[in-house]
């Protein structure tokens, strides 16, 4: 039986970040790390767990200091390649409890010395979210650069 593709779209981001890539590839990978840059300016990061292997999972739970909702966000890794590739699912849930379909996340990172090429592919979105998709991602991105 073959598989089918997943309906929805296909977001991308890119950015250059100037630090090397062992560095960033841990601020991705490393919970520590993940927690003082990730989700976006207006969210706390109240927790996350992370275990970077394939097979392992993450999830992250994060408060909106606007309204004081609290999103969760979570996932398997399917690939790791240290400093080059990781590759996991992600779902989302509220405490509105809405819950979408699994995506697929894939980061790539390259190598440029003294700065990291990254390119952030989400697919499977649904076509409805992925302005605010993108946005989100765009807004994630700049707070790692934050720490750069």
């Amino acid at each position: 039986m073959a598989a089918t593709a997943a309906p929805g779209t296909t977001v991308v981001v890119r950015r250059t970040f100037k630090a090397p890539v062992a560095s960033v590839f841990r601020a991705w990978s490393d919970p520590s790390m993940a927690k003082r840059w990730s989700w976006g300016p207006e969210f706390d990061t109240v927790s996350i767990d992370l275990t970077c292997q394939p097979g392992g999972t993450w999830r992250q739970h994060v408060h909106d200091r606007n309204t004081g909702e609290n999103f969760f966000f979570e996932g398997v890794f399917r690939e790791v390649v240290p400093n080059r590739k990781l590759v996991h699912t992600f779902r989302f849930t509220s405490d509105r409890g809405y819950d979408e379909a699994p995506s697929l996340v894939t980061i790539e990172f390259t190598d440029r010395g003294a700065s990291t090429d990254v390119v952030l592919t989400h697919t499977q979105v649904a076509e409805a979210k992925a302005p605010d998709t993108n946005k989100g991602w765009t807004e994630i991105f700049d707070l790692l650069e934050g720490l750069f």
